[in-house]
């Protein structure tokens, strides 16, 4: 869900907002009310930053204000929308920049704890897009077929997984290609990435994972 705070808005995410103006040397009262002189601060923050100047504090701002606060980009990106998990865990799969980011915290406070480079479904096979949860998991499973096995699965969506890159039957690598578009829709990553998850990431944990 993307929020847009403007004229009339009230509550903690403006009291925020308006904490992250002052921490930038703007003058305001903290007071958590979207009046006048904070759609007017917001309007000059936007004019100084090369925004749209329209007095919202929207997506775009508010990503922006996080990152001028010392929030790096994916955490930025995170706290400026909603994404509520029911566990302290969210996993974010930014599918063109073939990342795996995985949070801790709760909607609006999440703080990036693991960033791993992954490899995607294929063209003919793309990766799903949308939100999700933890499901099943396994410590991994063989394609005698195919000729490989993988490690440390788990399941966020039908027959869509994290898990190992590629072994074959002996444990030497199989295929260990990341940031690619390779795979069946699964998304793959080196063992102890995928193990961790396996490991830390409790059933029940969001999934969201974009295109964008």
């Amino acid at each position: 869900m993307i929020n847009y705070y403007s004229l009339g808005s009230k509550g903690e995410e403006v009291k925020k907002i308006q904490r992250l103006l002052t921490n930038l040397g703007y003058s305001l009262n903290i007071d958590g009310v979207y009046g006048e002189k904070t759609k007017n601060v917001v309007t000059r923050y936007q004019t100084d930053n090369n925004l749209l100047t329209d007095g919202v504090a929207g997506p775009k701002t508010y990503e922006k204000l996080l990152l001028k606060n010392g929030y790096n980009e994916a955490e930025a990106y995170i706290n400026s929308r909603d994404f509520f998990s029911k566990t302290k865990y969210f996993i974010y799969v930014n599918l063109p920049k073939f990342t795996v980011s995985i949070f801790s915290g709760r909607n609006k406070e999440w703080q990036l704890i693991k960033q791993y480079p992954a490899t995607i479904g294929k063209k003919q096979t793309p990766t799903v897009t949308g939100s999700f949860t933890v499901k099943a998991k396994g410590e991994g499973y063989a394609k005698p077929k195919e000729g490989f096995k993988v490690k440390w699965y788990t399941q966020f969506y039908r027959g869509y997984l994290f898990h190992s890159i590629l072994f074959n039957f002996d444990g030497t690598i199989f295929d260990g290609r990341l940031k690619m578009a390779l795979s069946d829709g699964c998304i793959r990553l080196n063992e102890l990435d995928a193990k961790y998850i396996y490991d830390f990431v409790p059933y029940g944990s969001l999934v969201v994972i974009e295109n964008t």
